[in-house]
């Protein structure tokens, strides 16, 4: 059995005995991080005159909430934040009408954990007008017990606040609870949130001690 192959057993045995799921939703649960990022570009280069590079945005940017991504392009105009965060909104809207970043194998995870008595909900440093959409049109809207999203905390990732939340909207102990994330500020309020971490995307090539780094999401499903 390789790396990856004992990741994913492991992964497997953690979720057999778990009482909650909580999956952060961009770049996990959906497949837009690219999506996001080139959105922010646009908004940066449109409405700030900044000039905002991938490799910029995958250092800064992913994991950290959309108020905070706003906030720093705006450097620290609340009026301008809100124009990049209204500017954003509206073209993911429209992008994930005509191209859904939920893939179906996504879906039968979270499907399978609830039809074997895991309680789910999602996680997210997302705005919940970005996020009630893309869950009705994939159909999880009727699968996932709660959401939690950067307008219901205080602190973003990776402040466990968001996690603990989540897990008392599940009515589930944190000790209990399986986190799915793809980034270093999730793992960090994972961690912070005495919560097991089930890594996926490009970081599981180079998973931090102490993670289960399953690569794919759709690989649980096999």
């Amino acid at each position: 059995m390789n790396k990856r192959e004992s990741a994913l057993a492991s992964a497997r045995a953690l979720l057999a005995g778990t009482q909650g799921a909580l999956f952060d939703f961009n770049g996990t649960l959906s497949l837009d991080e690219d999506l996001v990022g080139e959105l922010y570009a646009h908004a940066a280069r449109d409405l700030c005159s900044i000039d905002l590079g991938w490799e910029e945005y995958e250092e800064r940017f992913v994991g950290i909430s959309d108020l905070e991504i706003c906030r720093a392009l705006a450097q620290g105009d609340e009026a301008l934040a809100s124009r990049v965060l209204d500017h954003m909104c509206a073209a993911y809207i429209q992008e994930i009408r005509q191209r859904p970043r939920i893939p179906a194998s996504h879906v039968k995870v979270v499907r399978d954990l609830v039809a074997s008595g895991v309680k789910v909900a999602v996680v997210t440093g997302t705005m919940r007008r970005l996020l009630e959409p893309a869950l009705e049109a994939s159909g999880l809207a009727s699968l996932v017990e709660a959401t939690v999203c950067c307008d219901d905390v205080a602190a973003g990732k990776p402040d466990p606040e968001g996690f603990l939340r989540g897990a008392e909207l599940l009515g589930v102990s944190p000790s209990r609870t399986v986190v799915f994330e793809d980034s270093h500020a999730g793992i960090g309020a994972a961690r912070a949130a005495g919560m097991e971490c089930i890594l996926v995307g490009p970081l599981a090539d180079s998973a931090p001690e102490g993670t289960h780094p399953v690569g794919e999401l759709k690989a649980l499903t096999s």
